[in-house]
C-alpha cells in the first residue's frame, strides 16, 4: 500500500453473544484521539453474524463503521476472518490499523498484517504521532525495563495491537452518528479451513474476568498456602472484587492463566488494586501500574511493589486477610 493511504481503521472484535468487547471501544477511542492531531477519520471495522450496536460505536469517536456480516457461524476462524479483514484493509488503504491484543487479536492481527506485507508492533500500550505524521508505536521491552518506540517507515498500513485496559474508553454524552456501509465477500475454498464438531463454553462469567474488575485482589508467591488463596478469595468476593495473580501462581497450577496480571498475561486498570504477596517485578507492575489505587502487602519492607503503592502494610499477607475479613464480618453483624 502506498503513502497515500488516509485514515485510521479499529478492527473490533466480539465476544460469543455478538457483543463488542471493551478493548474495541478502547481502540476507537485512541483512533480517534489520534485522528484529532492526522486530521483523518476512523473506522470501526466489525465482522459479525449480526449487525452491531451501532450508537456506542459513534459515540466513542467513528466516523464511519464497515459491517462485514459473517456467514460462518464459527467462533475460531482465523482463516477466513484474517482474509475479510484484510480485504477490507485493502479497500479502505488507511494509514493506521488497530487491533486489540486479546488472545484473538494476537493470532488475527499478525496473520493479517503477512497478508497486508506489512509490519505490526504487538501490545503497544500507548502511540505518539511524530513529526513525519507517522506513527510511534511504545510498547514495553526488555523485560519491561525500557519502553521501545517503534516507527514503520517502509510499508503502510502502519499496524499495530494495543493490551486491552491500558487505553481509556472516552466516550461522548451528546448523540453523534456516521456512515454506515455493509459489505460482504466471497471467501476461497482453500481459507475455510476449520470445521466446527462440536461447541463448549468454558469461558468465564464477565463478572469474574480480571479485566472487567473494578477491584482486583492478586496473590503472589508470598501466598505459600492453600488456605490462604482461599480466604483471599473469599474477600475479593467480600467486597466485590475478583481475584487475580502473579505469574508464580500459575506455574504453580493454583490458579489459570486467565486470572494473570503482567506483561505475560493480562493488562488491568481497576478502580483498585490489592496485591497480597507480590513482590512488584517489573513484568507484574506492566499489567497493573495505572490502576486508580495500590494497596500492597508484603512483610519484605523492600519490596519494589511498595514504590507504586498509594497504601502499604509491611506484614504477613495470611494475617491480613484474616484481620480484614474479621472486621468486615463483624461490621455486617453490626449493621
Amino acid at each position: 500500500m502506498s503513502e497515500m493511504n488516509r485514515g485510521i481503521v479499529a478492527v473490533c472484535e466480539t465476544d460469543g453473544n455478538e457483543k463488542l468487547k471493551n478493548v474495541s471501544f478502547e481502540i476507537i477511542s485512541e483512533g480517534k484521539r489520534l485522528a484529532d492531531i492526522t486530521g483523518e477519520k476512523v473506522t470501526a471495522v466489525v465482522m459479525a453474524e449480526k449487525k452491531p450496536e451501532l450508537s456506542d460505536i459513534y459515540a466513542c469517536g467513528a466516523d464511519e463503521i464497515v459491517f462485514v456480516r459473517k456467514v460462518s457461524s464459527l467462533l475460531y476462524d482465523i482463516e477466513s476472518e484474517s482474509w475479510l479483514a484484510s480485504k477490507v484493509i485493502e479497500k479502505i488503504k488507511p494509514s493506521v490499523v488497530l487491533f486489540g491484543a486479546t488472545d484473538y487479536g494476537r493470532i488475527l492481527a499478525p496473520k493479517v498484517a503477512a497478508i497486508c506485507r506489512c509490519g505490526i508492533t504487538a501490545d503497544c500500550t500507548s502511540f505518539e504521532i511524530n513529526e513525519n505524521k507517522k506513527l510511534v508505536q511504545i510498547r514495553p521491552a526488555l523485560g519491561g525495563n525500557i519502553l521501545a518506540h517503534i516507527i514503520s517507515p517502509h510499508t503502510m498500513p502502519q499496524m499495530a495491537s494495543v493490551r486491552p485496559s491500558v487505553l481509556k474508553k472516552m466516550k461522548t454524552e451528546k448523540e453523534v452518528t456516521g456512515h454506515f456501509v455493509e459489505v460482504s465477500f466471497d471467501i476461497p475454498e482453500n481459507r475455510k479451513k476449520v470445521k466446527e464438531l462440536k461447541r463448549e463454553s468454558f469461558e468465564a462469567n464477565d463478572d469474574d474476568k480480571i479485566e472487567n474488575g473494578r477491584i482486583i485482589v492478586a496473590a503472589g508467591s508470598g501466598v505459600t498456602s492453600r488456605e490462604t488463596l482461599q480466604l483471599m478469595n473469599n474477600f475479593a468476593k467480600l467486597i466485590g472484587g475478583v481475584s487475580g495473580c502473579s505469574r508464580k501462581l500459575v506455574e504453580s497450577g493454583w490458579m489459570p492463566h486467565s486470572k494473570q496480571v503482567g506483561q505475560s498475561g493480562k493488562t488491568v486498570s481497576p478502580d483498585i488494586y490489592i496485591a497480597i504477596g507480590i513482590s512488584g517485578a517489573s513484568q507484574h507492575l506492566a499489567g497493573m501500574k495505572t490502576s486508580g489505587k495500590i494497596i500492597a502487602v508484603n512483610n519484605d519492607a523492600d519490596a519494589d511493589i511498595f514504590s507504586v503503592a498509594d497504601i502499604g502494610f509491611v506484614m504477613d499477607g495470611n494475617l491480613w486477610l484474616k484481620e480484614m475479613m474479621k472486621f468486615l464480618e463483624n461490621r455486617q453483624n453490626n449493621g
